[in-house]
């Protein structure tokens, strides 16, 4: 009997699609790496995961500090099932260009790049190949992020049970329509730079009242944690959880126009770098 013919380990339920299927990730920067890392903390084997980069030095950087094989895109060895698309938005169609001759029925190709639309990717993915959509942020890194994923014409129950098995390891997502993708960059791609000033400003205000800096940050992101919290545990309205505290410092229309400018501004950056 040989290594292939025994039983793979059992893996969660949550990634149980996963169990048996090979996955290439085109693309080793944040997001490659972020996916290499949660695949393997979800239990895939090294061995299910291939890398390919463009770049020699960061391909072999991470095959020695993540232990999955790296080869060429064009290399006969890079195979997979599912085919996970992390490079830069600009490198996205010569890469699909690439890979399409290779492609063909019961495999997946899974994007990660904001502002190439799904009518562009499924232009040069043939049919029946399934095609999704995904918008990454940094949080996945923790398995804490909010991915949201738009499906292809051709994606079946099958294969959206593989892509949302694959989102399991990154966080929580939500299912949207592509043309909402330029948005989901505002929301939750770029969130994370509005929110730290905020949280980082907290934190200096604890340090500026005596309090030792890692204990300042530690209430400063207990507090953040905990409105989040109240905002997904209760059904309490905005206006009702402000009426909590009278304590109001703050020109709440102006934050709040300010978030709202910074996504428009995202959404417009999206698009652009599809063009």
């Amino acid at each position: 009997m040989n290594r292939e013919s025994f039983p793979s380990p059992r893996l969660p339920r949550e990634v149980a699609a996963l169990q048996d299927k090979r996955l290439a990730i085109i693309g080793a920067g944040v997001i490659g790496r972020i996916l290499i890392q949660r695949l393997r903390a979800a239990g895939l084997r090294n061995n299910q995961i291939m890398v390919c980069d463009a770049d020699p030095q960061r391909g072999a950087r991470v095959q020695r500090e993540l232990g999955v094989k790296v080869c060429p895109l064009t290399d006969a060895c890079c195979r997979a099932d599912i085919w996970l698309i992390s490079t830069p938005p600009k490198a996205v169609i010569p890469t699909l260009e690439t890979l399409s001759p290779r492609l063909g029925e019961g495999q997946i190709v899974i994007s990660f790049a904001a502002g190439v639309s799904m009518a562009r990717l499924e232009e040069i993915i043939p049919e029946p190949v399934a095609v999704a959509r995904i918008m990454p942020n940094a949080l996945s890194l923790i398995g804490r992020g909010v991915n949201p994923v738009a499906y292809g014409r051709d994606c079946t129950l099958d294969g959206r049970v593989q892509v949302q098995a694959l989102l399991n390891t990154l966080g929580d997502s939500i299912v949207i329509e592509d043309d909402q993708m330029d948005w989901a960059v505002g929301l939750t791609g770029a969130s994370m730079r509005w929110l730290l000033p905020v949280l980082e400003g907290m934190t200096q205000a604890g340090v500026d009242a005596g309090l030792s800096p890692t204990d300042a940050r530690w209430v400063a992101a207990k507090m953040m944690a905990g409105v989040a919290a109240l905002a997904l545990e209760t059904d309490m309205s905005f206006e009702e959880m402000k009426a909590l505290t009278s304590v109001n410092t703050a020109d709440e229309k102006a934050i709040a126009r300010i978030f709202r400018e910074a996504a428009h501004r995202a959404r417009e950056l999206a698009a652009s770098l599809g063009e």
